[in-house]
């Protein structure tokens, strides 16, 4: 079966061919990116690797030409991602794949606190779920690598600054998440499945600010803040106010609890436990101490 991952040259895409390439012939995975030259080892290594550009949907029929099963990675383009995964999957229909995966966030609902973000997510699983193509959906928990620049911050300054209340997030690393993705790719029986791939332990900021400390040896602080004063103090560094709001917003949709949720898909699709975020701070030990 020929499968095809779509945003291959980004972090989590890159991930999810490596792990394909170990695990699948290299002649059946196709790569689809708007970088090609980025992938060049990957080339080297088998893959076909083929240009494509969701905001260019002339060139996505012959980028899709001859797959069967497609990871559709969600694009970072927020406010306009909606737009790029409709001419994703009207492609991938108009080129008879059979079957899409798509990496979609945890309790993408309508009302979410995240706006575009959640709201993006959400659209997109209704385009999928009506494309008459077979799906499966990737609900994913934070990442867990996002916490390391976090943290960094968070050592230098000694101050873990949060309007998260007691909310709490389950991180899960990109790698993981790549694992998930692939276990879902090369084996069958996921059509028409909805899986919430989060990591083994719910987290309060407390929890994070206290692994902060433990892994490099720093006092860390909660600092509870509200979301007002934490709009002006980002804009006031010189945060853009769309990422300000982003982030803020963040903090509101994980006090609220949209994030917690704890689910075995990634044990029962992988056959192992996902990582905790104490060990994927450990592995990154030394960018927690260097903010800079």
């Amino acid at each position: 079966m020929n499968l095809i991952v779509t945003g291959a040259s980004g972090q989590l895409g890159r991930l999810v061919a490596l792990e394909l390439l170990d695990r699948a012939s290299a002649d059946k995975i196709i790569l689809i990116t708007r970088r090609p030259h980025a992938l060049t080892d990957l080339a080297e290594r088998g893959a076909e690797v083929r240009y494509g550009d969701f905001d260019d949907p002339q060139s996505l029929p012959e980028a899709f030409a001859g797959g069967e099963r497609m990871l559709l990675i969600s694009t970072n383009n927020i406010g306009g991602r909606t737009h790029q995964h409709r001419a994703a999957l009207e492609a991938a229909a108009g080129a008879g794949l059979r079957h899409v995966v798509y990496t979609s966030l945890t309790n993408p609902v309508p009302d979410h606190p995240t706006g575009d973000v959640a709201r993006e997510h959400h659209e997109t699983e209704e385009l999928l779920m009506s494309s008459g193509m077979a799906w499966t959906i990737l609900r994913y928990g934070a990442y867990a690598d996002l916490q390391v620049p976090l943290g960094a911050i968070a050592v230098d300054y000694g101050k873990l600054v949060t309007n998260a209340g007691d909310g709490r997030i389950v991180p899960i690393s990109r790698q993981d998440c790549a694992e998930a993705a692939v276990a879902v790719l090369t084996s069958d029986g996921h059509e028409g499945n909805i899986y919430d791939v989060t990591g083994p332990e719910a987290l309060s900021q407390s929890d994070i600010a206290g692994l902060f400390s433990e892994i490099s040896g720093r006092p860390v602080e909660v600092i509870p803040i509200g979301d007002r004063r934490l709009t002006w103090a980002l804009t006031r560094l010189g945060t853009p106010k769309a990422v300000a709001r982003a982030i803020v917003n963040l903090g509101v949709a994980t006090r609220e609890n949209y994030f917690d949720v704890i689910d075995p898909a990634f044990e029962n699709l992988t056959g192992r436990n996902a990582r905790p975020l104490r060990d994927v701070l450990i592995a990154h030990r030394g960018e927690l101490l260097n903010a800079d």
